[in-house]
């Protein structure tokens, strides 16, 4: 587990008072660094399972003065020398922050899923399980997906207004563009990777399941969640695609392609918030 150091900019009147906040417990290093005649910064070095920990007592302690306080998180990738700590899980506030970032509407998004779309039709029409993978590693749809279950789970209502509202912007673009794809190539609806994907078994639910949970897990314990993404795509993505290839084709069906990718979405959303309530409540136990 990669450690973190807390960067606290505040006035030097307060220093001694963050610094014996946080003297209970137990950082790899702490220091200082005077900015001005007024102002210093706090540097703390800490495992990243405590880093929420001493974002609070911090928050705490400042709580009359936050206005002149800054407190920022930054990922350490290793120090030296290397400290031992166990696994756990990050803080809240940079497990949201992360979240919020993968579901901020951008023009970038957007394109990666069109191109993903473009990608997943190309798969569909050749038949292609190989290519569809391709397409599942540039689908940003695991950002709106785990800021649904999180959003539900701590009841942010605007995290989960900005969640739902990109997951439908970037459903739509991916069902439109495929539409049109499919006026255009004119896919057979026979073929094995397209009828896989109409119809909902008990291998689709297990499947969304586990990439709900495992999406979560990788956010909450600061983990790299781009293969995590893959898994997600792979339940969102293809469902989405088939349905708008046969719509734009006349075929019938597409509606078994939606109803597949409500389904996905659905258990991705209820298995993450199993998740993010898990952690909610070993975060709980640990205050």
């Amino acid at each position: 587990m990669a450690g973190r150091l807390i960067e606290v900019f505040l006035p030097t009147e307060r220093l001694e008072l963050a610094r014996s906040s946080i003297s209970g417990l137990k950082v790899t290093s702490m220091w200082t660094e005077k900015l001005s005649e007024t102002h210093s910064q706090l540097h703390i070095l800490t495992d990243s399972t405590k880093s929420e920990k001493v974002t609070e007592r911090l928050s705490s302690s400042l709580a009359d003065t936050l206005d002149e306080v800054r407190i920022i998180c930054l990922p350490v990738e290793a120090s030296i020398p290397e400290e031992k700590s166990s696994s756990g899980m990050i803080s809240y506030d940079e497990l949201k922050q992360d979240i919020v970032e993968m579901t901020s509407p951008s023009s970038s998004t957007w394109i990666l899923t069109l191109l993903s779309a473009v990608v997943a039709a190309t798969g569909l029409y050749r038949n292609s399980a190989t290519i569809l993978i391709g397409a599942m590693v540039i689908a940003p749809l695991l950002g709106p997906s785990v800021g649904l279950s999180l959003s539900l789970v701590h009841g942010e209502r605007k995290l989960f207004g900005v969640s739902f509202r990109e997951m439908i912007v970037r459903s739509v673009i991916a069902v439109v563009f495929s539409a049109l794809l499919g006026m255009v190539l004119k896919v057979d609806p026979a073929l094995s990777e397209i009828t896989s994907r109409i119809q909902a078994g008990p291998s689709d639910i297990v499947l969304a399941l586990a990439s709900g949970a495992a999406g979560a897990i990788a956010l909450c314990t600061g983990g790299s969640s781009t293969l995590i993404g893959v898994m997600v795509a792979v339940a969102l993505m293809p469902p989405l695609v088939t349905a708008g290839l046969l719509w734009g084709g006349g075929y019938s069906g597409w509606q078994g392609g939606l109803s597949l990718f409500a389904l996905n979405l659905g258990c991705i959303v209820v298995s993450g918030s199993l998740v993010f309530i898990v952690r909610k409540l070993a975060r709980l136990k640990q205050r």
